[in-house]
C-alpha cells in the first residue's frame, strides 16, 4: 500500500480525537500546547486586509478558526486536506460558528492543488510537511502564490546530528515503539516514513532559494527533549513580479 493509504487511514481514524491526541504529543515531545504551537505561527504570519489565504492540510480547521477568533483582517480563507473526515469535523466546527460565508474547505492532494495560478496571497502549513514530498508542495505553494505572496511553515526539523546513522536508527526505532501500539498500525506506518521527509534548515532555505523566494527565515523553536528533532517555523515571500518556476 502507498504511503497516501496509511496517511489517510491513519487520520481518518484519528479525526474524532485529532486535537487532544496532537496536543499531548507536542506536550511531550516539545512542551508546547497545540493551541501554543498554531498561536505561535499565526502570530509570526503577516495577514493584510482581503487577504486570501490558503492551509494546507488544515485537519479539523484549527488554524482558520483560529484566524477568524484573532480578529485578522483575513478575507476568504480556504482549508484543504486529503482526509474527508478530518475535513468533516472541521466543516462541524465551522458551521457551529456561523463562519460558513469566510472559511470553505476542499478534500484535495497537496501534490496538485486545485487552485488557479497566483490565487492566494498567504499560504500556511501547519504540522503537516513531514506527510509530504516538499519539493513538490514548495513548487505547488510557488504557482499558487501572487506575486509578492507569502508563506508560512511550522513543522518538525532535521539537525545534522539527527542525520548521522546511529541517531537516525535509534529516532526510527522509538517512533516505530512509541506509534504501534498506542496509535496502531497505519499512523505508526504514516509516521515512520514521514522521517525520511524532514528536512534541515539549510534543506528548507536551498529549496526556497531554487524557487526564487526572498526573505526566507528558518526559526527553530524551544523543545522539552534534547534528542527529539525539533519544531521549525518556515517563512518566505514570492518576489513581486518574479516567474513562476516548473
Amino acid at each position: 500500500m502507498s504511503e497516501r493509504h496509511y496517511i489517510v487511514e491513519a487520520f481518518s481514524e484519528l479525526s474524532s480525537r485529532y486535537e487532544q491526541v496532537v496536543d499531548a504529543e507536542l506536550q511531550r515531545f516539545w512542551g508546547w500546547s497545540y493551541d501554543g504551537f498554531v498561536d505561535n505561527m499565526v502570530n509570526l504570519t503577516k495577514i493584510q486586509s482581503g487577504d486570501r489565504l490558503l492551509d494546507i492540510a488544515t485537519g479539523t480547521s484549527v488554524i482558520p478558526l483560529k484566524l477568524l477568533a484573532r480578529g485578522d483582517p483575513v478575507g476568504k480563507i480556504t482549508g484543504l486536506d486529503i482526509t474527508y473526515s478530518m475535513l468533516e469535523k472541521g466543516r462541524q466546527k465551522i458551521r457551529k460558528r456561523g463562519a460558513g460565508e469566510l472559511i470553505s474547505s476542499v478534500c484535495g492532494n497537496a501534490m496538485a492543488m486545485p487552485f488557479q495560478n497566483g490565487w492566494f496571497d498567504v499560504i500556511v502549513c501547519g504540522l503537516a510537511t513531514h506527510h509530504l514530498d516538499v519539493a513538490i508542495l514548495l513548487n505547488e505553494m510557488s504557482r499558487l502564490l501572487r506575486p509578492g505572496g507569502r508563506l508560512t511553515i511550522a513543522d518538525v526539523g532535521w539537525s545534522a546530528a539527527l542525520r548521522k546513522p546511529p541517531i537516525n536508527w535509534v529516532i526510527k526505532t522509538a517512533t516505530l515503539v512509541y506509534f504501534l501500539p498506542k496509535e496502531g498500525y497505519a499512523r505508526s506506518r504514516a509516521e515512520l516514513a514521514a522521517l525520511s521527509h524532514v528536512l534541515t534548515p539549510s534543506e528548507w532555505k536551498g529549496l526556497l532559494i531554487a524557487l526564487n523566494f526572498k526573505d526566507i527565515s528558518v526559526e527553530q523553536l524551544e523543545k522539552k527533549r534534547a534528542w527529539v528533532p525539533a519544531p521549525l517555523v518556515v517563512r518566505a515571500i514570492k518576489p513581486s513580479g518574479g516567474e513562476l518556476t516548473s
